[in-house]
């Protein structure tokens, strides 16, 4: 069979004759460099042949993005990373006519909002100023789109969470590092730049944490071990904001009964047995960080309120298209004249009324558009996970909505409409939906007693 493919392919066989003649060649000169070039020979074949594989390296790079800034904060890591899976996808487009366009509806309003935040910058008063934010806009929609058009089906959603959870769960262990051997800051605030930041990323990974625990049992005591480091590291970064997210979906779990009793008991119990051993262990460094944080907090709440009250003002003068993307700032300064805190960069923090005051009232209700529109597929993932009885696709489907109420209530509080979550459970909640046909196919088959499918490696 071997001999027949290549007979069918003669020209990838003279490319990877004359590779592999280059390589040799190369490493006859220089071992090092050939090395190299078979590093870079082999991302190349991954880009061509496995968008999906690249698509999950961006997937785990992003909790680490203020840590990826090369070359620069504007031309990143991550947003490089980005344009390679793009490109990825382009190529799987050009070389598969097979390969299907998927446009739901939820896509429609994503690209509307995305054209509202682009016309904000055009007819900002200084649109250059704009440009850098625009590209941070710019990569997660490509992020959200990229996981509609390359994510298919549940085997492949568990697939992301877990190089997701991962990745958040290195970063707490990064932050819990610096932390208590560094003494780098008073609070958690690992790869991210500010500590509110990553509190919010670390909440909204605990709902995908204790679903992975129950649908991934062979590395049931690995999830349970990234579920208590991220829980560890979320609670040292005293943020107050991603407390009220999570104290949202408790109360949501229990009046819903979506979650069951058990797994609230269980992770209040981890949480208090964290705190115990924390104050037990690390009583002097956490004594420090609860004096400064509670000398600091009255300062905090005034501030919020300073910066709530510019991006009113500043959505008043501009209510259409507001000031521009980025352009807070700068725009905000003259105006906060009671803020007890001078900060160089203040920010609203209030995902709803950054983007208000910076591209709109358009733009915003746009956005709850995009966060209706998310919910009301998870929603309809359940109605369909109670009527077939899929236990596994109601226990995902809540698990997405928990992390989703925690994004959109701790959002009240930070701004945090370019971060990850947002955007990857929307795309994710896209994939859910679109999966309804296989699954149907999947638990019919299971009932006629027929083999499941194999799932993808992880």
């Amino acid at each position: 069979m071997g001999t027949a493919v290549l007979r069918r392919e003669p020209l990838a066989l003279g490319a990877a004759a004359s590779v592999g003649l280059a390589v040799g060649l190369l490493a006859a000169w220089n071992p090092l460099a050939a090395v190299v070039a078979l590093v870079g020979i082999v991302a190349v074949v991954v880009v061509i042949t496995r968008a999906e594989l690249v698509l999950l390296v961006m997937i785990a790079a992003l909790p680490w993005e203020n840590k990826l800034h090369y070359p620069s904060a504007t031309l990143s890591t991550v947003k490089g990373i980005g344009a390679l899976v793009l490109v990825a996808y382009l190529l799987r487009l050009v070389g598969d006519r097979r390969t299907t366009i998927r446009l739901p509806p939820l896509l429609g309003i994503v690209a509307l909002f995305g054209v509202w935040v682009g016309l904000s910058m055009v007819v900002a008063p200084e649109p250059l100023q704009s440009v850098q934010e625009m590209v941070r806009w710019i990569l997660f929609f490509a992020f959200f789109f990229l996981i509609v058009q390359l994510v298919d089906g549940r085997p492949e959603i568990r697939r992301a969470l877990r190089w997701f959870t991962t990745s958040v769960a290195a970063a707490a262990l990064y932050g819990l590092w610096q932390f208590v051997v560094g003494h780098s800051s008073y609070r958690v605030d690992g790869p991210l730049e500010d500590p509110n930041d990553f509190a919010y990323l670390l909440a909204c990974t605990l709902p995908i944490a204790v679903y992975l625990m129950s649908a991934d049992r062979r590395r049931r005591p690995l999830w349970g071990a990234c579920f208590v480091v991220i829980a560890a590291a979320m609670l040292a970064t005293f943020s107050r904001g991603a407390l009220v997210g999570l104290g949202a979906v408790l109360l949501w779990g229990a009046a819903t009964r979506r979650i069951p009793l058990w797994v609230l008991a269980s992770g209040l119990v981890s949480a208090l047995v964290v705190v115990a051993f924390a104050f037990t262990v690390w009583r002097p460094l956490l004594d420090i960080a609860l004096h400064e944080k509670t000398h600091i907090a009255q300062s905090n709440t005034e501030s919020r309120e300073a910066f709530w009250t510019a991006a009113l003002q500043l959505t008043a003068g501009r209510p259409l298209t507001g000031v521009g993307p980025g352009r807070y700032p700068k725009e905000a300064a003259p105006l906060l004249r009671n803020d007890p805190i001078a900060l160089k960069e203040p920010i609203t923090h209030n995902t709803y009324l950054q983007i208000v005051s910076e591209s709109g009232i358009p733009a915003l209700l746009l956005f709850l558009a995009y966060l209706l529109g998310v919910w009301l597929l998870l929603r309809a993932a359940q109605r369909r996970a109670a009527r077939d009885h899929d236990r596994d696709e109601r226990r995902l489907a809540t698990a997405l909505q928990a992390s989703l109420i925690i994004a959109i209530v701790s959002g009240t509080f930070l701004s945090e409409q370019l971060a990850a979550p947002f955007w990857l459970l929307g795309g994710l909640a896209v994939v859910l939906a679109r999966d309804a046909g296989g699954a149907r196919q999947l638990l019919a088959g299971m009932r006629r007693g027929e083999a499941a499918p194999t799932a993808p490696p992880p």
